[in-house]
């Protein structure tokens, strides 16, 4: 794609957008120091395709969720059958009354195509996964968080502006975390690149070509969030692996944790976890975990249960 284009594309898209008489246009929108108002919703955005059963670090996460940034709703999006989730956690979950009160279970089919080039099955989940969420947010607004993204502080400062997203220097933007209001001029932008759809390269529609073709020309279309998303992966591994890491410094961390089997030095002594297991590990991920079973009384729960 040619700058000439791009810029072709981008005045086109904002010719073609039409606002609500509550949401006034972005174009003069000053993306570093925002509004004085939230203009975004108070919504977070997970999205679970072929997962039908909550982990420990589902839940972990969504507690954290909930309990440091305080949403009005979490909106679940997912392609099960059955329109709710299995498994000990999400009893828990169902449970926790206050929690419970807050979630809404939305079906969603992971996309199969995308301008009429095919996702194949095997991709669907994940590149499916990636294009959903840039379209759940221009339906809807609001916070998408990755399912094992751990919110550590309040969001609210980023609701001020028209999309915040993860860009550290010298990388490609990152998708884990987004707060976006629906009209935001990136999102169309970004979607219309899926036009050059490459399967065969793992990040490049969700994040390398977003950032060459549309950011590195227009910058100002967003609000350039540095390492306090937590999603470089040095960060994550920090977790796993430096006792003395300090994670609370952060707004968010992505866990990484379907990664940890291949880049966690310590993975084989202790592969998975759960309310028992970390209560004795030493890495930062094991007080961070500790927390959240701590705040969402989840062992008064479980006595309760049982």
């Amino acid at each position: 794609m040619t700058t000439t284009f791009l810029e072709s594309l981008f005045h086109f898209t904002l010719e073609k957008q039409r606002f609500s008489k509550s949401e006034s246009s972005f174009a003069n929108f000053n993306n570093e120091t925002g509004a004085e108002h939230f203009i975004v919703p108070n919504i977070i955005h997970l999205i679970r395709f072929s997962k039908p059963e909550f982990s420990f670090i589902d839940y972990i996460c969504i507690q954290a969720a909930f309990r440091n940034h305080r949403p009005e709703h979490f909106y679940i999006h997912t392609d099960a059958a059955d329109p709710t989730f299995r498994g000990k956690y999400w009893e828990l979950i169902e449970n926790d009354l206050e929690l419970r009160s807050r979630i809404r279970i939305l079906p969603l089919q992971p996309p199969s195509e995308i301008f009429g080039q095919q996702i194949e099955p095997d991709l669907r989940v994940y590149h499916g996964g990636d294009i959903a969420r840039i379209q759940t947010l221009m339906k809807y607004g609001g916070i998408y968080l990755d399912n094992d993204v751990y919110v550590i502080k309040n969001l609210d400062k980023y609701r001020k502006f028209e999309l915040a997203i993860n860009w550290d220097e010298g990388q490609f933007l990152g998708t884990q975390v987004i707060v976006a209001n629906r009209q935001s001029r990136f999102l169309p932008l970004w979607l219309d690149s899926y036009h050059e759809y490459h399967p065969e390269l793992w990040y490049y529609n969700a994040g390398e070509r977003p950032t060459t073709e549309i950011l590195f020309h227009h910058p100002e279309l967003i609000h350039r969030v540095k390492v306090q998303f937590g999603a470089d992966l040095v960060l994550s591994l920090n977790l796993y692996t430096k006792k003395e890491f300090d994670w609370r410094s952060l707004d968010t961390i992505h866990l990484m944790i379907n990664h940890r089997s291949y880049l966690d030095p310590n993975y084989n002594q202790t592969p998975s976890f759960d309310e028992k297991i970390v209560q004795m590990y030493p890495y930062p991920f094991g007080e961070m975990a500790r927390e959240m079973v701590l705040a969402s009384g989840m062992e008064t729960l479980i006595d309760r249960k049982i």
